[in-house]
């Protein structure tokens, strides 16, 4: 004696699964996954970050300037130092952090291995312009943890 309700289920059950296995089969295009072209994709080109509300700390009579990283902040946050100016970031806090430039390739990044609690990196900025960058460990591009080094002539 079968249970005649259970095998209908059983075969409606079925045919659903190969439907589905034949739409998706369908959405190939027949290529094979050695012949497909395999694409990158490019970020868009980031915003400028808006500098215009910064109050910054006119630091252009020093030729090495000190900037803490201390938990989740940089002291201080926005310096003006002339061209040349070495500038040095020194973890006091607990953590460790990072120091990228807020616009791709302004300046060589300083990493995490670098700037771990109690260690120093530096970076010298020989060209005028303004230089925002952040921790991303603590911040985005543009909120948290974040400054920036506006350089002159």
């Amino acid at each position: 004696m079968t249970n005649q309700p259970r095998a209908r289920a059983l075969r409606h059950l079925s045919v659903i699964a190969v439907s589905i296995v034949a739409l998706l089969g369908g959405c190939g295009d027949g290529e094979s996954a050695t012949d497909a072209t395999t694409t990158t994709a490019s970020p868009a080109a980031a915003e400028p970050v808006d500098l215009s509300a910064a109050e910054f700390e006119d630091l252009t009579d020093q030729t090495e300037v000190a900037v803490q990283a201390v938990d989740n902040s940089f002291r201080s946050e926005y310096i003006i130092v002339k061209a040349g100016t070495t500038v040095t970031w020194t973890n006091k806090g607990r953590t460790e952090h990072n120091v990228l430039p807020a616009d791709d390739g302004a300046f060589e990044p300083i990493e995490v291995q670098d700037l771990e609690p109690g260690m120093s990196a530096s970076i010298t900025f020989d060209e005028a312009g303004d230089y925002p960058y952040y921790c991303s460990l603590h911040g985005t591009r543009t909120k948290g943890m974040v400054g920036a080094v506006r350089v002159v002539a």
